[in-house]
């Protein structure tokens, strides 16, 4: 296997983790705006943030096996 696709399988895994954390922190979230109506939010994530750097990271990849 060469290291770009050992990059690319952990780039997936990393991907996997993500997507389990954010499940994992949105019901948190849930929970606490249940709790407390006046919650800042200040503990969630910026969905538009995260898509920002998935979009680079997705090009970097891109640019490397177009390069290949």
């Amino acid at each position: 296997m060469t290291e770009i696709q050992q990059a690319l399988g952990r780039l997936f895994q990393s991907i996997e983790g993500l997507e389990a954390a954010t499940e994992g922190q949105q019901k948190v979230v849930l929970k606490l705006k249940q709790r407390d109506l006046f919650n800042s939010g200040s503990n969630v994530i910026d969905p538009a943030f995260l898509a920002q750097k998935l979009d680079v990271a997705i090009n970097q990849v891109e640019l490397i096996l177009g390069e290949g």
